[in-house]
């Protein structure tokens, strides 16, 4: 499988374990907000064997594997790559932006995953905004029914400056982000989910869209806001820094 980079083991990416992260190259969408940038060309590869050279060598407190990306779903060898790292006895988390319920669905039937993070990219009639690829994804839909069967699951969205008609550019609102909310209920019939609400933060040289590199973070108080309202609809609602 093809990794674009990995990070030694931290105690942030995968809550409750110790864990390695690997990043893999290649995205179908173009969010302007996007951090991973430099993976989304899917040319560079350090390759897996290297990574699963590197968890021998932590075994003894690495316990959990993080696989990211740009879409780690995208990868045809995903699934023999998660197979070698379960060998080493190691829980494994994914970060996904849902387009591909066909390999979740695989993941899933196999007992190959331990945690899955899905990005939900604020409401529907702004996903061409936000995902940055034209019209809603009906497998987005597929993929957060499938996602609420993992052992243990989150959906998220981050309050992003959103670029809009005529080039205004402003974050997220209280009634785009509760829209969200409300989706994650209609495509699973549930509001019993954990959902995350994140803050947006800039980075110079390294966004997809360089007009957003001179954002500010999403204001607390904004995050504050739409903690409340958001609430209403999907109780298990927390504000991430």
């Amino acid at each position: 499988m093809k990794i674009g980079a990995a990070l030694g083991f931290n105690l942030i990416d995968y809550p409750g374990k110790i864990a390695a992260v690997a990043f893999t190259p290649g995205c179908n969408y173009l969010c302007p907000h996007c951090h991973a940038a430099p993976l989304l060309a899917n040319t560079k590869d350090i390759g897996d064997q290297g990574f699963l050279q590197y968890l021998d060598t932590v075994k003894e407190w690495v316990t959990g594997v993080v696989i990211c990306g740009g879409e780690p779903t995208l990868q045809p060898d995903l699934i023999p790559f998660i197979e070698q790292v379960r060998n080493r006895n190691l829980a494994v988390k994914i970060d996904t932006n849902g387009s591909n319920p066909k390999v979740m669905a695989q993941l899933l039937a196999r007992d190959l995953v331990d945690y899955v993070a899905m990005d939900v990219k604020g409401p529907e009639f702004l996903w061409p905004a936000t995902a940055g690829v034209p019209g809603y994804q009906p497998e987005m839909l597929e993929s957060m029914k499938l996602v609420a069967q993992f052992p243990i699951y989150e959906y998220r969205t981050t309050v992003v400056p959103v670029i809009r008609e005529g080039e205004n550019i402003s974050f997220l609102t209280v009634p785009e982000m509760a829209a969200a909310a409300q989706l994650i209920i209609t495509a699973t019939g549930s509001s019993a989910h954990k959902y995350y609400v994140q803050k947006f933060i800039p980075r110079k040289n390294g966004l997809l869209d360089k007009r957003l590199e001179s954002f500010p973070e999403t204001p607390p108080q904004l995050l504050q806001d739409i903690h409340k309202e958001v609430l209403k609809h999907l109780p298990n609602t927390q504000v991430r820094g």
